[in-house]
């Protein structure tokens, strides 16, 4: 489980190079949220989940003091890495996102890139409490999560990619279970070398289905306005990709 985030963190940038490429956009977005939906400025920020630190630099470049907090070593260590050749001033740190130990510390508090997708109806209702302890009093919580039928089709996905003199492979699909709102997100990573050796990876992690209105009354048992978004504006029935926007 999570090679993705272990394994591959190396290789993580290249593999997500064309997601990366939107999330100036997506940072556009969420700053109009901020405007929008705090109760107060929006300084200081937590990004949970931080990863390498796509959106998390993209945040301080704005302006913003932020702090990024995952789980794994190994992609904390390329987020410091991508800082410290920007000269960015970000505090990365280790942990679990179900048991931040900070108090009303932060304007807003951030989850990218699906990650609230690896918490069951259990442990997020433990994630909003993390995160409402977190936020001072008209802080906002603004978190992604995809459509999981969006493109019509479960056949696999193939694209290539190149990092220095390797090119990645990557074929991605996914196995869903309906009835238990589970999919099953499946990666295989070949990483060709320049003497002609393949190195192979794969990831195989289980997610979370939600539905908007699922996160949105699992939200509101916690904190004291939500709303959930389209991709970039008010929630539309054609939206593949979902913000939920919440404010202690």
């Amino acid at each position: 489980m999570h090679e993705l985030y272990t394994v591959l963190a190396e290789y993580y940038d290249a593999i997500y190079r064309r997601r990366a490429k939107r999330v100036s956009r997506e940072i556009d977005f969420v700053e109009e949220l901020f405007q929008n939906e705090a109760e107060g400025e929006v300084r200081k920020i937590l990004d949970l989940a931080c990863g390498t630190g796509i959106p998390t630099l993209e945040l301080a470049r704005r302006g913003y003091q932020v702090t990024g907090l995952d789980l794994h070593e190994e992609m904390l260590a390329v987020a410091r890495r991508k800082a410290g050749a920007e000269g960015l001033d970000i505090e990365f740190i280790r942990g679990n996102a179900l048991g931040i130990d900070f108090e009303e510390e932060f304007d807003a508090v951030t989850m990218f890139f699906s990650s609230i997708m690896y918490f069951d109806d259990s442990a997020i209702q433990e994630l909003f409490n993390s995160v409402k302890r977190t936020l001072r009093p008209g802080g906002v919580f603004v978190a992604d999560f995809p459509c999981w039928f969006y493109g019509g089709s479960d056949g696999p996905i193939v694209w290539d990619e190149q990092k220095g003199d390797e090119r990645l492979v990557i074929t991605d699909w996914r196995e869903v279970e309906p009835a238990f709102q589970k999919l099953h997100f499946k990666r295989l990573v070949q990483v060709l070398k320049p003497d002609g050796s393949v190195k192979t990876f794969l990831v195989n992690d289980e997610l979370n289905i939600y539905t908007p209105r699922e996160m949105r009354l699992l939200a509101e048992k916690h904190f004291r306005k939500v709303k959930i978004y389209g991709d970039g504006h008010e929630l539309r029935p054609s939206d593949r990709r979902y913000w939920l926007v919440a404010v202690k």
